[in-house]
């Protein structure tokens, strides 16, 4: 019933200020762009998974987290950070399983960086 990928969508205020975080500073490509319509989409460092934005006039930040898998977190963080990305608070250590990172995209919705320590 079900096929491989998933997308998250996010209601968004500038598309184009929205698409720089994504591109310029997280490096996920664009994939689909159409100002007339205020929808965008990027493909992330996940096969089969793409972030979607819709302009809208209100925006409530997501309260759940769309979490990115990296190799290691340090080293993850020293090179968004070197793109102007501001984490939040410290490096969270779930032992046996997993190191978090949080930030946030400019319309304030969560999101996480995690190392897995462990497989599941």
């Amino acid at each position: 019933m079900y096929r491989s990928g998933v997308t998250v969508w996010y209601s968004v205020a500038n598309l184009e200020q929205t698409l720089e975080f994504y591109s310029g500073k997280l490096g996920f490509e664009v994939i689909f762009h159409d100002s007339s319509s205020g929808m965008a989409m990027v493909n992330t460092n996940t096969k089969d998974c793409v972030i979607g934005f819709s302009v809208a006039e209100a925006v409530e930040p997501a309260t759940s987290s769309t979490v990115f898998e990296v190799l290691n977190i340090e080293d993850a963080m020293k090179q968004l950070g070197a793109n102007g990305v501001s984490f939040v608070g410290e490096v969270e250590h779930v032992p046996g399983m997993a190191k978090l990172a949080t930030f946030v995209d400019p319309d304030g919705h969560n999101l996480m960086l995690a190392e897995t320590l462990a497989e599941l």
